[in-house]
């Protein structure tokens, strides 16, 4: 009967050896994983970083030189951001809740910004592009006019889209200025992430 019970005994300490050797594996392989995925978000964003300073730099010079934010530029920034957008659900594994926040609304408003800068540029180049247009047909349909006055007569066909333009001159410096704040803000986030993963 003691043999038995032992054995009984035996079995059941057994098997909380094994469970719990199991769960405590599973456990570490676990961590092991949330490590790697976070090892790899942070490179993903740092590179994401690293590469939107040196656009903001690249967009700044383009405007100083030719008052235009090329949409180039402007595509390569929005697509070196995948890494975050596309992963932004994993960011939780960064146990720094204030650089959660920081970096969710980093992205959130330099995107705007991008898609601000992208949609007034668009505008301003269609509205042109349509002045131009019948500016010419102006000319072409009136052979008498000089190009003043198919310019003055397009103007007043285009009242709407003057107003508009005189808006966009002004509110596309407005959102370039905005561009070496977001260039201070991606250094911070840099360097918090580069702290991060030193530890």
């Amino acid at each position: 009967m003691d043999q038995i019970i032992a054995a009984v005994v035996g079995a059941i300490i057994g098997g909380f050896l094994a469970a719990g050797a199991g769960w405590f594996l599973d456990r570490k392989r676990e961590e092991a994983r949330r490590a790697e995925v976070r090892s790899l978000l942070s490179t993903g964003i740092s590179d994401d970083l690293q590469h939107s300073i040196q656009l903001y730099d690249r967009m700044l010079e383009d405007w100083e030189r030719s008052k235009v934010i090329w949409f180039a530029t402007l595509i390569e920034l929005r697509e070196s951001r995948q890494t975050y957008l596309n992963n932004k659900d994993w960011i939780v594994l960064f146990d720094n809740a204030e650089l959660r926040k920081k970096l969710f609304r980093y992205y959130l408003k330099s995107t705007d910004l991008i898609n601000t800068l992208e949609y007034r540029q668009r505008r301003k180049y269609e509205i042109e592009d349509k002045f131009n247009d019948l500016t010419r047909s102006l000319q072409l349909q009136n052979p008498t006019f000089t190009h003043n006055d198919a310019v003055r007569t397009a103007v007043s066909y285009m009242e709407h889209e003057d107003k508009e333009y005189t808006s966009l001159k002004e509110s596309i410096p407005e959102a370039v200025n905005k561009l070496p704040n977001f260039k201070i803000e991606a250094k911070e986030l840099l360097d918090q992430i580069i702290q991060m993963t030193n530890k």
